[in-house]
Order: C-alpha cells, then sequence, then structure tokens
C-alpha cells in the first residue's frame, strides 16, 4: 500500500531508513537479513515497498514475493513468486532437492548484481518456503553475497496462540529486526492535517481515536470521510460512511486476527454496546473516555478533552415544550378512551414481587465480594443461583439466539431488594441550630469569634482507605464491576470460549496498541463508536440480542452494578425471567435519582416488554407514563396511564394510576375530564373511604384549572364536610381551611391553628402528601415562612419519583412563592426561561416580577410579551402571570396597560372564590395605576376594600401593604398617619416582609415630603434606599433617591450598604467566612491578627445587614455562591432546587 498523498509516519521513515542502511552494506558484499515486525494494519507492506523503491533508485535488483493463506498447500509457491517459474524445478523430486535448485538459482541472480529479496506477511507462507528463506538466511553472512532479505511478519498478540516465529530457529547475531509501533498521537494527527489541512482540532482528534492507531484503519476512515467541499463529519456507525473503505479495513483485521480473536473483538464489542446503554456518561461515547493520553504519545490539539453535548442527557428546556396532541384519540371523556372496562377481582394487598428466599449461598458473602443493592445496601453472593459459565461456548462465539427460557437463578423470582420505595430521602438538610450571639447592654450582636453551625465548616476530604478506589471499594468489588478489567476478561472469555487468561492478555495487548481506551472505571472500551461498530458490522441482530442477553446473565453471576445489567438487557431481547425486570425497575430507580429521566423511561419500557404480573404491570405502566407525561416530548404518556388503569392492580395503585391520568388531563387542558375519570374510580372503590378520600381531595386540587368546576367541587367538598365532619379526614379539611383563606373568610391565626391541628392528626400515605402541601401554603400566606419551608421539604421528601402527582409542582410553586416574600430580587435564571405554548406558568410570573424589581425592563418585556394571553387556558397560573404583567407595564409608566391586566386578574380571580390579597393583590396595584391615572375616587375604593379583606386575614405584611397605598390615596394628615401606622406595622414583622417595609418607608417619606417635612422625609428615604440595595430591590432603590433628590438631599454616592459597599479586604474575609473558614483560619491564610479578621467581619455584617455567619453566602450574592434555586436561579444554599426530575414532573394546582 503506497502513501498516496499521505507524508510517511516518522515510525514509517525510521524503519524505511533501518532497511537501506542495510542495503548499502549487502551493496558493498555484505548479506544480512531485516525482519519487520508489526501488528495489522501498522503498515508493514507500505514500509517494504518504500525501501523496495529506495533500493531500486539505488542500483539494486528488488525479488518481491507476498504470501498469503491461499498459497499455504502449494509448495514453494512463494519462492517461485520471488524467482520465477523454472524449467528444472519440475525435474527433481523431494524438497531438499527442489530447494538446493532454488538456492542456485538465487545466487545466480546475485552474481549479476545487488539483491532485495522482500517477502511481505512471510508468517503466511507455505511451510517449505518458509523453511527454504529460513535456510537462506541463516548463511547470508558467511557467503559474502549482496544479498539483503527484507521480510514483514505479523506480530500481534492474538487469542489464538501463534506459531513460532521466522526467526526463532536463527541466531540473534544473524537478525536486525524493526517492530513498527502503532502511530503516536501526534503522528496521527499530522496524517489528519496533511490530508485535511483545514480541519478542526476537535474533528482532528475524533479521526486518531476512531484511527486507533492504525495507519491502515485510519487512512481508510479519511478516504471514507473525503466530501468535495472539505470533510464529513465522524459519525458513530458505519452506516454513514461511503464507500465503505473503513469497516472492509476493519473486516480485513479481524480476519488476520483469527477467528478467536475475531469472537472476542465482537463480544467486547457488545459489552461496550451495552455499558453505553447501562451508565450514560457525559458527552459522547468517544469523548466520554476522556483525554487521556495515546499510550505511544499525546495528541497535541488545543480542544483536548472537550466534551460534546451529550446525546442522552435529559433536557430540561424540552420539558416546557406543548403537550402532545392527544385530542384526536376518541373516547368519552374529553378525547380519552374509556380507560376502565370491567375491571374487577381481587384488589387485597399482593404480596410483594421480590420473595424472601435466598441465592445458593445463603447468608455467606458470594464468591465474587459484596453486591451492591440498587440502594447502596449490601446482598450476599450473587443474586441467587447462576451457573458457572460454559467451558466452551458455540464455535462461533456469540450465541446464535436467545434460549426460550432463562437459566434457573435461584428459588425466588428475584433476589433484588425492592426498587420502588414509598419515600425519597429528604432533597435538603435539616434546619440547624442558631448560632451563639454576644449580649452588650440591652442589644444582642452577632459574634463574629464563633463559627456558625448553619454554615458548611471546610473540612478535609475523607480520606480514602488503602486498595480502594473514589468508590470505597476495594480490590473485589473492583474487579465485580469490571474496574481492573479482570470481569470483562471472565465475562469475554464465556462469551468466545476463550481462555482468560489469553483474553486479559489481548486486552492488554489492543489496549497498547490504541484501539481500546479505559474509561473512567477502568472498563477496557473501543477508543471510538465508530470502530466499535465497524466490529459489529455483518453480525445478524437476532446473535447481537441473544449476546447481549448472555452478556447481562454473566454479569449478573459475577455481581455487577445494576445499570451495568440494565444496560445490556436494552439491547437484548425478552429474557422471560422474573429477575430481567427487576433489574430494569431497579435501574430505572436510580436513573430518576441520578437526574436521568430519559434513562429511566428506557431502561421501563424494556421491563415492560418482559412478562410481568397484573399489578406489578400497572405500577411500571403509572411511572413511565407520568414520566412520558411530565417530560412532555412524548404523545404516549396519557394512552400508557389509560393503560394503567385497565390493568389489575391494588386499590392503592388504581389510585396512584388515577391521579396521575388526572394530573396529565389537567395539565393538557381537560381539568373535566380529569375529575370524571378520578370520579369513576371513586365509584369503584366506595367500600374503601380512606380511598375515596383522596380521590376526591385530588378532584379538588385538579379542579383548579377550571373556574366554574372549581366552584363545584368545593361545594360538593363543603357538603361532605358538613355531613360528617371526621370521615372527610385531613387533608380534605386542610382543603377547606384553604379555601375559606382565598375566599376571605378566615384569619392567618386561625387558619395556622386549623392546619396545625391537622397536621397533628393521622394520616394515611396517599393523602398526606396533600395534607402537606396545602398546609405549607397557608403558612406561607402567614408569613410563617421556615414553617413552610419545612413543609415543603416534609411534602417533596414524600414524592415517589417519577409518579405524576398534583402536589408535586404545588410544592415547587410554594418554594418559588416563599422566596418570593422574602425578596430575592437577585434569584434569577442564568439563561431566558422557557416558553411554554399551552401559556405561561407560575414560574414565569415569578421571574417576571423578579426582572421588574431588578430594573432589567427590557428582559421583563421581552418575557411578558412572549405568551399569547388570549389562547392561554383559564388557570390560576394566567391570574399570576397577568398580575406580573401589569407590574411591568406599571414599571414602564403604562399604567392604562397595567390597570387593564389589574382588573382583569381581579376578575378572574373572583369568579374562582379568591378574593383574599393573600395570592395577588390586585387591587393595591390598581389603585396605585388610578392614582397616576387621576382616579383617586376609584382608587379610594380599591384601596379601602383591600384594607378590609386584609384585616380580616390580619397578617402584616397584608394589612401595611394596605394601609401604604390608602395612605396614598387618601392623602393629607390622615393619610400621613396611615402611612405611618403601615412602617410601624410592618417593622414589627416577621422576617421575610422586608420588601412591603420598603415600599412602606419610601411613601412614609413621599407623604411627609408632601407635607412639607423635608427633613424627616430624608430620613425615611434614605432607610429606604439602604434597605433596598441590601435586598437587591433595583426598582424600589432607584425611586428612593430620585424622591431624596426630590426633596434635596444630595445623590448617593458609593454604596454605604450591601455587598457593593464592602472593601475588597473585608470581602475576601467574608467570602472565606462563608465558605467555612473559621476566623483562625482566614487569619492563617491571610496573615493577619484574628482580631483583624473580627473586626472586618463584624463591620461586614452591617454593611450586608445581617446578624450570623450563616446568612453570608445569601448577602453576598449570587454571584460568588454559583448555587441554583427552584427556578435555576443563582440561589442560597439552603434551597439548591429541583432535579432535573423535579423540572420533568407534575402539574401544579394553587389558586
Amino acid at each position: 500500500m503506497s502513501d498516496g498523498p499521505f507524508d510517511q509516519p516518522r515510525e514509517h521513515r525510521e524503519a524505511v531508513e533501518l532497511i537501506a542502511a542495510r542495503a548499502a552494506r549487502a551493496r558493498a558484499g555484505s548479506g544480512a537479513l531485516v525482519v519487520l515486525r508489526g501488528a495489522t494494519g501498522t503498515g508493514r507492506t507500505t514500509v517494504l515497498e518504500a525501501a523496495g523503491r529506495a533500493a531500486e533508485a539505488h542500483g539494486m535488483r528488488v525479488l518481491r514475493a507476498r504470501c498469503s493463506p491461499g498459497d499455504a498447500a502449494v509448495p514453494f509457491a512463494a519462492v517461485r513468486q520471488l524467482l520465477g517459474a523454472r524449467d528444472d524445478f519440475g525435474q527433481v523430486a523431494g524438497e531438499r532437492e527442489q530447494a538446493e535448485v532454488l538456492r542456485r538459482a538465487l545466487h545466480g541472480h546475485a552474481a549479476e548484481g545487488p539483491l532485495l529479496v522482500a517477502v511481505d506477511d512471510v508468517h503466511l507462507a507455505d511451510g517449505p518456503s518458509h523453511r527454504w528463506l529460513v535456510e537462506t538466511a541463516r548463511h547470508l553472512d558467511r557467503l559474502s553475497l549482496p544479498i539483503l532479505l527484507a521480510v514483514t511478519e505479523r506480530s500481534q498478540y492474538d487469542v489464538d496462540a501463534p506459531r513460532p516465529g521466522f526467526t526463532h530457529t536463527l541466531p540473534p547475531a544473524l537478525v536486525h529486526t524493526r517492530t513498527l509501533a502503532p502511530l503516536t498521537g501526534d503522528s496521527a494527527a499530522a496524517l489528519v492535517r496533511a490530508r485535511f489541512p483545514a480541519a478542526s482540532p476537535s474533528w482532528t482528534e475524533d479521526c486518531v481515536r476512531a484511527g486507533g492507531g492504525s495507519p491502515l484503519l485510519l487512512r481508510a476512515l479519511l478516504d471514507d470521510l473525503a466530501a468535495p467541499d472539505g470533510h464529513l463529519a465522524v459519525p458513530e456507525s458505519t452506516a454513514a460512511l461511503y464507500p465503505g473503505a473503513y469497516p472492509a479495513a476493519v473486516s480485513w483485521w479481524l480476519d488476520s486476527a483469527g477467528p478467536g480473536t475475531a469472537e472476542v473483538a465482537r463480544s467486547l464489542a457488545v459489552l461496550d454496546e451495552g455499558w453505553d446503554r447501562g451508565e450514560p456518561l457525559q458527552g459522547s461515547p468517544a469523548a466520554a473516555l476522556g483525554p487521556a493520553p495515546h499510550p505511544y504519545g499525546t495528541l497535541t490539539t488545543e480542544d483536548r478533552g472537550r466534551r460534546r453535548p451529550p446525546d442522552h442527557a435529559f433536557d430540561a428546556g424540552r420539558c416546557g415544550e406543548a403537550p402532545g396532541p392527544y385530542d384526536e384519540t376518541p373516547g368519552p371523556y374529553g378525547g380519552l378512551p374509556d380507560p376502565y372496562g370491567d375491571v374487577s377481582g381481587p384488589y387485597g394487598e399482593a404480596p410483594g414481587p421480590y420473595g424472601e428466599a435466598r441465592g445458593r449461598y445463603g447468608d455467606a458473602p458470594g464468591p465474587y465480594g459484596d453486591v451492591l443493592a440498587p440502594y447502596g445496601d449490601a446482598l450476599p453472593g450473587p443474586y441467587g443461583e447462576v451457573p458457572p459459565l460454559p467451558d466452551q461456548a458455540p464455535a462461533s462465539g456469540l450465541p446464535d439466539s436467545a434460549p426460550e427460557t432463562a437459566p434457573p437463578h435461584g428459588t425466588s423470582e428475584s433476589a433484588l431488594p425492592s426498587c420502588a420505595p414509598e419515600t425519597a430521602p429528604p432533597p435538603h438538610a435539616h434546619r440547624r441550630p442558631e448560632p451563639p450571639t454576644r449580649t452588650t447592654s440591652d442589644r444582642t450582636t452577632p459574634d463574629p469569634t464563633t463559627p456558625d453551625p448553619t454554615t458548611p465548616t471546610r473540612t478535609a476530604p475523607t480520606p480514602t482507605p488503602a486498595g480502594r478506589d473514589r468508590h470505597g471499594r476495594g480490590p473485589a468489588a473492583r474487579r465485580t464491576a469490571g474496574g481492573d478489567g479482570a470481569a470483562p476478561a471472565a465475562l469475554l472469555a464465556g462469551l468466545a470460549g476463550a481462555d482468560p487468561a489469553r483474553v486479559a492478555g489481548w486486552l492488554t495487548a489492543m489496549t497498547g496498541l490504541g484501539l481500546l481506551r479505559k474509561d473512567a472505571e477502568g472498563r477496557p472500551r473501543y477508543a471510538h463508536p465508530l470502530l466499535r461498530d465497524a466490529v459489529l458490522t455483518g453480525v445478524p441482530a437476532a446473535r447481537r440480542r441473544a449476546a447481549h442477553r448472555a452478556v447481562a446473565e454473566a454479569m449478573l453471576h459475577h455481581g455487577a452494578p445494576t445499570d451495568a445489567v440494565a444496560g445490556q438487557l436494552l439491547s437484548a431481547g425478552p429474557v422471560g425471567a422474573a429477575w430481567a425486570a427487576e433489574v430494569l425497575q431497579a435501574a430505572a430507580d436510580r436513573a430518576l435519582r441520578a437526574e436521568r429521566p430519559q434513562d429511566a423511561m428506557a431502561f421501563l419500557r424494556r421491563a415492560l416488554d418482559e412478562p410481568l404480573p397484573g399489578g406489578r404491570r400497572q405500577r411500571l405502566l403509572t411511572e413511565l407514563g407520568s414520566l412520558e407525561c411530565a417530560c412532555r416530548d412524548s404523545a404516549a404518556g396519557i394512552p400508557r396511564l389509560t393503560e394503567a388503569l385497565r390493568q389489575p392492580g391494588t386499590p392503592q395503585d388504581r389510585v396512584r394510576a388515577a391521579v396521575a391520568l388526572g394530573t396529565a388531563l389537567a395539565g393538557d387542558g381537560r381539568a373535566r375530564a380529569a375529575v370524571e375519570v378520578l370520579g369513576v374510580v371513586d365509584g369503584q372503590l366506595a367500600d374503601r373511604p380512606e380511598l375515596v378520600g383522596a380521590l376526591r381531595i385530588a378532584s379538588a386540587l385538579l379542579s383548579d384549572w377550571d373556574s366554574a368546576l372549581r366552584r363545584d367541587v368545593y361545594g360538593l367538598l363543603r357538603a361532605a364536610a358538613a355531613r360528617s365532619p371526621e370521615p372527610s379526614g385531613p387533608a380534605a379539611r386542610a382543603l377547606l381551611v384553604r379555601h375559606a383563606a382565598t375566599a376571605g373568610l378566615v384569619s392567618a391565626r386561625d387558619a395556622m391553628r386549623q392546619v396545625r391541628e391537622l397536621l397533628a392528626e393521622p394520616a394515611d400515605a396517599l393523602t398526606e402528601p396533600f395534607l402537606l402541601g396545602t398546609a405549607a401554603a397557608v403558612a406561607q400566606w402567614a408569613d410563617e415562612l421556615d414553617e413552610a419551608d419545612r413543609l415543603v421539604d416534609r411534602g417533596l421528601a414524600g414524592q415517589r419519583p417519577g409518579l405524576l402527582h398534583p402536589m408535586h409542582q404545588a410544592l415547587l410553586n410554594t418554594r418559588a412563592d416563599i422566596e418570593a416574600a422574602r425578596g430575592r430580587y437577585g434569584l434569577l435564571p442564568a439563561e431566558p426561561p422557557v416558553v411554554f405554548a399551552a401559556g405561561p406558568g407560575n414560574t414565569h410570573a415569578h421571574i417576571l416580577l423578579a426582572l421588574v424589581e431588578q430594573g432589567r425592563t427590557a428582559e421583563a418585556r421581552r418575557l411578558a410579551d412572549a405568551f399569547d394571553l388570549g389562547a392561554a387556558p383559564d388557570s390560576f397560573e394566567l391570574n399570576r402571570f397577568l398580575y406580573a404583567r401589569g407590574a411591568q407595564r406599571a414599571a414602564e409608566g403604562d399604567h392604562a396597560g397595567a390597570l387593564h391586566d389589574f382588573l382583569e386578574c381581579g376578575r378572574r380571580q373572583a369568579a374562582r372564590e379568591v378574593v383574599s390579597p393573600v395570592v395577588t393583590p390586585w387591587r393595591t396595584a390598581a389603585a396605585e395605576c388610578r392614582l397616576a391615572l387621576g382616579g383617586p375616587r376609584e382608587a379610594l375604593a380599591l384601596a379601602e376594600e383591600e384594607l378590609r379583606l386584609a384585616r380580616v386575614w390580619d397578617t402584616p405584611r397584608t394589612v401595611g401593604r394596605a394601609l401604604r397605598v390608602l395612605a396614598a390615596a387618601t392623602g393629607g394628615r390622615h393619610g400621613l398617619e396611615l402611612a405611618g401606622e403601615s412602617v410601624r406595622l410592618l417593622r414589627d414583622a416577621p422576617s421575610g416582609a422586608e420588601p412591603e417595609l420598603v415600599a412602606a418607608l419610601l411613601g412614609q417619606g413621599r407623604q411627609l415630603s408632601a407635607a412639607g417635612q423635608r427633613t424627616r422625609a430624608r430620613e425615611f428615604l434614605r432607610e429606604a434606599a439602604e434597605r433596598a440595595e441590601r435586598l437587591g430591590a433595583v426598582r424600589l432603590r432607584v425611586s428612593a433617591e430620585e424622591a431624596l433628590r426630590a426633596v434635596g438631599a444630595r445623590s448617593p454616592g458609593t454604596a454605604r450598604t450591601g455587598s457593593a459597599a464592602l472593601t475588597g479586604s473585608e470581602r475576601r474575609i467574608a467570602e472565606l467566612a462563608a465558605d467555612g473558614r473559621t476566623n483562625t483560619e482566614i487569619a492563617d491564610s491571610l496573615h493577619l491578627a484574628r482580631r483583624t479578621v473580627e473586626t472586618h467581619l463584624t463591620s461586614a455584617y452591617k454593611k450586608l445587614g445581617i446578624r450570623r455567619r450563616g446568612e453570608l453566602r445569601d448577602a453576598l450574592g449570587p454571584d460568588r455562591t454559583g448555587g441554583r434555586d427552584h427556578h435555576g436561579h443563582a440561589g442560597h444554599p439552603g434551597h439548591p432546587g429541583p432535579s432535573a426530575a423535579d423540572r420533568c414532573r407534575g402539574l401544579s394546582a394553587q389558586p
């Protein structure tokens, strides 16, 4: 093979130079032997041809022969290629005599001039030729003939033991050997750039990986990627290559290695393919291998290690897309097929699907070390009885097809633990106690010398015990997981019927050549997915499925991780054994907890291909349908949930399926169909009042998506409670408390008293989420924000991952409301929020208000204009967005447009019987617009009604806000008195009412200015500006500064409060303290006295307006924490925000 347009790599040039030097000595009369060794595809033929051309250029005659397996049966076939046909050859009998004739012919050629005898692939020569060549080489030095014998020989570690090499019987002094190493990264990259000078570093690295250190494969790949206008992208499938030089080269490489090695290579490709599916990595499979250097060199590209976006990764943004078109499905409930049928039969609790039988090892540890269960609990031994790998696999290596039934795995269905627990671990840490303080006279001041237990303390990482990896696994566990190659070697040997020791050696050798690379877990992987796909080219799909199944069984036997076994099952056909569904369900649960909902759906879909008991199938269908509906990228969600409801199952599971289906229908704009679905199941479970109660509570929540339906459902709920309050249950009564709060019928004190009493009552697992979510909302409205936080945490902790539930998004909405109530205006998304085609959500309303308060008017306008509210469904979320858009319009001076939005919000809320200002205080906002438009009388009426309703709820926030606006509408001395009352009330409010206090201070300052009391006005306005700056409320701060200038105060210079007011030293020390450093550690690291550190911290506390060390992280601002809150905002550490699964789940249900 000639180089063609390529430059010769350095390895080839050095080999050609060695042969040229020996050729020069041969021309001087000193014969020699040069053996050029190398693995398949390293360029032995290319080097030999280049050396032949160089010899001819120096006047040598070149005799060439190329050996092949087809000539093995023809005696002296290779030698006769060298010397040509001879008349006297057939006149003698016997190998010795024939050899002598051929030797005389060689000497005759040498007498005419120097010779280069070039024999390619001498390891394939027929026996007589091989022996003749060896004997010729043995005597070259003593005959002083001008002959250089240059032979190439394949030298590669194969699974099948090789025969002795060409030089096996020759004295070492006679032999000059050169072994061609694989291409280094630099040499391979140079070849790529020589062919494609404009290639990017990342594309070059992809080519280098797919080439696997082999010039043969690299050149074939570049031939396939050539295009008229440049080059094609490096694919992961050979189907995208034309004309197919690369897969042909890989096929030739496999054929050269022999059938045993080829089967091991294909088995590894099957294993590798399953690893990709079972344990998704960050980036594409090629990039997942990381930027590890090539064993024989390093890549010199500036993009080394750059990761591609993961193909499999869950895209949170996609969850914001419009639901699929389910309306075309016929049925009686708004387009649904009838989900009920004649489902009957016993609904008693079925025994768990996992059994209690043990495997053959009983309680003793298994021979492969402790196997980790899906939740980290160790299971003794392997998963039940598994037969050992066969001593000999079929001749083909990979099984031709899967057997009808799986081999027995113990006497139970499975020994895996349950993979669907009732509750998930809480997502947030427990609250910690307050730090100690020092008392000075009658004031309590923070003690900067005492570490705050609410702040994470910087500690050294826990040392990894000797002999353990980063997961804490010892050598046995690493072998079980495939971390050091021992388990893959055993698996491959069992699949291919090969010697495990030879397989282990082959893996090591191929890694050295560059065809394989170890991943982060130490497993041997093909260097690029394209190389793996080429190895599998030609393997029938049935054999591949059967091989994946065999790999899964073998991995299960060896105690491999659940995800790895499940990854193999994804590519296998149905197994028909209980363990397969168990493994897939466990892997789905792990994927959900790792925030990989797309992978969880893939595992669940595959699990449904296995035979399952009815109840088990219903649970899996419910979970899968929930995920498909929540992620909004599949049209199968609602039909899947409908199918789940048709399946037999326990009453509890039927309720869960019905609630999930109802939640999906409500989110799709079909709230009435959702309530009807729940009503039908309600009628089927009349003998289970606790389950009926859960269904009716869910109906009440889902009715929030339809105003008329909400009135009807809550009317029925009130009537049922009046007839018999106790059977209604605490969750139903909590809903009535919430309804009374929004209807302006109860005070905050009384509502919280009732809610706390209900929380003290026992609640069953199905209704407790409703109770906690409802109580959290009431606590947030009552300004019991810390208690509301705890209730949200409890509610989210009780949610089952992957199960659609109306309270899940409601809890997240309550968390957002809590943060908004605290005035965390700086918690904005890093990227523009996703715009839902179905209309705005609660998150959009909060983001819009935050943008307004931050003074980011252009961004707020873009978000407000992104939705067509005329096409949005009639829901509480639309009402909240109308209020937020009104605030945005008012901030831009469009008071008429803002007034329209506020009044429309109020009209819609009144239709839902939501009149209290605890949710959307639209009256005060509309009153301010009326004042701006010159309508004081209408403003006064709105403000007085707001104050009346606020006094019913009777919290400082609602009453203080209403008093502030009423003061502005009233004016005069009475207005000044009302403004003062508003400020006094809000000063004494619980923590969290700071935004309303700033607005009240601003209002009182303006009232004092209007009354001519400019000196007092400046005091209130300065306090408002300082508090607004500390809060991060840009709009309020700008308004306060404008009001200060209006009363003759100088424009504020540098910030005196807030994060911007800190000096460089104060900020540096505060950031170290926020990171958990003690004062002593800070002093040592900055070479300061400890007293200096304390002084700086005290000053920082004052400027930031905080009293505890644990508040530093929030007060310093989101830019330094880098955290994310529930909107994906840079957030505070107590609430790290929802997981990807949270963002891909449930639908809200709030007023």
